[in-house]
């Protein structure tokens, strides 16, 4: 008897449970008040703490830290998508708005979260970026103001943000428009007075913006949709504000960048954030800053570091005109005022491009290896390498890896026609890279319609005829590149290489590629034509490798023993 009056209360409740979710699921959505894109933003001032209240805000500074995706993404082991990803870490993180003048100053101090090849990488050095209107500038370790850096996209990072990007539209700064439905979510368009556009998502029934987007330039890939996030609302000064921002990119639903708030001040007493002002020096960076440091980040040669790379190469004879590249990027890597970017004859048929592109004479055309430096230089370098012999064209380029900062210039080497050499997995992100288009920020790419064309490298891929013969071959042994190639040209004894030994010289984290690849495909080199460094012997490139590898040790060593075990250590090293 008990038993069934339990079973029918229990039918019972569930049956009016059931009823209760019928006509929640029969109720309408939440929405935005009002119809208009005006009304929109009204409602999500409202929610933010008043129009009057937001209109009064004279500035904000936000206090965190941050990650970002190394290279945009694109500096992984692997070329392929779902390749563990690197970040950067951003301590010190503070942004602070000044919102009657138009004015951010931007500071951070960043660590790499993996082992990186110069003590830079882990400096906390402090970076400090302003905006003044419509001018950039920077603020350098002793405190001096220089003028340059992208405003727009300053301009665009100003306004990623719920209370400034309301406040815009409150105060004139941007008009709104074009009401819409999406998710749940009421969307609406900004244009910033400065003609850009942002769209900004409302989410009811609290009415606070829930995300912000928008289009950047991007090398590598043309265009970006930038979308960032707003998590966990909380009071400051009157104004909500929120705790968290992931700002994700459209390519590979990238975490661009990840910040955790620690807190906000409102309407504090802030310095005058004026490209004119004046700003103090910076403090020294942090316990892995490695030698000692000038100022924030200027790295010395301390503990004993003495750098032994050669110095820079002269012009040899039958090169008139023509100047050699010296240093970590080996020489100027971009035309200044339109002058031609430096250019050595390293051997017969074989020249070496400041800033890092060579260039390889066949039979009946020119071979490049590597498109880094930007569109404006690999554009350059493709114009005079079609001078250095009349009548050859360039038809390929050999790219040495996938990492952004080697392929910045991939998009106009595709634009330009040539065939790209590179390991199979390779030809997946590079796929991508060419493949989108960029109509608000057209490049050459975007203009040509073309596509890329694709050779791929297994193991071993001999470029050969009358004229010349070249190997390229896969890199092994590296902790840095999963899939990479370097090239070898046997008649001049010639080792073609990037980021194997000479990615910098301070502390070889995967110095035993070296000579592991040297040894495993029993090649007898006698020069190093590397894309960061200078022309080198052998002698001199091992020379200044092996006590690279030794300071790896040393620093593990010296970390390990204060208790941080350091990423990367204990060095896997011979």
């Amino acid at each position: 008897m008990n038993r069934a009056l339990h079973t029918i209360t229990a039918i019972v409740g569930l049956t009016a449970l059931t009823a209760m979710a019928g006509h929640a699921q029969n109720a309408p959505a939440a929405q935005v008040p009002g119809t208009t894109a005006r009304q929109a933003i009204d409602a999500a001032a409202a929610a933010l703490g008043g129009v009057d209240r937001l209109r009064a805000v004279r500035n904000i500074t936000l206090m965190g830290y941050a990650q970002y995706a190394y290279q945009n993404g694109g500096g992984n082991i692997s070329p392929l998508p779902g390749a563990p990803q690197k970040f950067i870490a951003a301590n010190d993180y503070r942004r602070s708005y000044d919102l009657q003048n138009t004015r951010m100053l931007h500071q951070e101090r960043r660590n790499d979260l993996f082992p990186f090849a110069n003590y830079g990488g882990h400096s906390f050095a402090l970076a400090r970026q302003g905006l003044d209107g419509a001018e950039a500038y920077n603020v350098n370790a002793q405190g001096a103001v220089q003028r340059g850096g992208d405003a727009r996209d300053r301009r665009m990072w100003f306004y990623t943000n719920p209370v400034t990007a309301v406040r815009a539209v409150l105060t004139g700064a941007a008009t709104v428009a074009n009401r819409r439905q999406q998710n749940g979510l009421t969307l609406v368009d900004l244009t910033l007075k400065e003609g850009d556009k942002m769209t900004l998502a409302i989410r009811p029934p609290e009415n606070r913006p829930q995300w912000i987007s928008w289009v950047a330039p991007q090398t590598n890939l043309g265009e970006v949709v930038l979308t960032t996030t707003f998590y966990g609302y909380q009071p400051y000064g009157g104004v909500e504000l929120p705790m968290g921002y992931t700002t994700k990119m459209d390519w590979r639903d990238v975490d661009f960048k990840k910040l955790y708030i620690d807190g906000y001040l409102v309407d504090s007493d802030i310095p005058s954030l004026a490209a004119t002002a004046t700003f103090p020096a910076a403090p020294l960076g942090g316990t892995l800053a490695g030698p000692p440091q000038v100022g924030a980040g200027t790295l010395t040669a301390g503990r004993g570091f003495e750098s032994l790379l050669p110095a820079p190469r002269t012009v040899g004879p039958g090169d008139a005109g023509r100047a050699g590249g010296a240093g970590r990027a080996g020489g100027p890597g971009a035309a200044a005022d339109g002058q031609p970017i430096p250019v050595v004859n390293v051997a017969r048929g074989v020249w070496r491009f400041g800033g890092g592109t060579i260039a390889i004479e066949f039979a009946d055309h020119i071979t490049l290896f590597e498109a880094g430096g930007g569109l404006a230089r690999v554009k350059q370098v493709v114009a005079q390498a079609r001078q250095l012999v009349p009548g050859k064209p360039v038809t390929q380029l050999i790219q040495s890896h996938h990492h952004f900062d080697h392929t910045a210039g991939l998009r106009q080497a595709v634009a330009e026609g040539l065939t790209i050499i590179s390991r199979r997995d390779n030809g997946v992100i590079f796929k991508e890279m060419t493949d989108r288009k960029a109509p608000n920020f057209p490049d050459d790419l975007h203009r040509s319609g073309r596509t890329l064309r694709f050779l791929p490298v297994d193991d071993h891929l001999q470029l050969k005829d009358a004229s010349m013969t070249m190997d390229v071959y896969r890199i092994i042994a590296n902790n840095h590149i999963g899939d990479g190639v370097f090239a070898y040209i046997p008649e001049h004894k010639i080792y073609i290489e990037a980021d194997i030994a000479t990615a910098a010289e301070e502390i070889q984290w995967w110095g035993d590629s070296w000579l592991a690849n040297i040894a495993h495909r029993k090649i007898d080199v006698a020069t190093v034509v590397p894309v960061h460094m200078d022309i080198m012997t052998f002698e001199e490139a091992d020379r200044m490798v092996r006590p690279g590898i030794q300071r790896v040790k040393d620093y593990c060593a010296e970390h390990i023993k204060k208790g941080n075990w350091f990423p990367g250590c204990p060095a896997f090293l011979r």
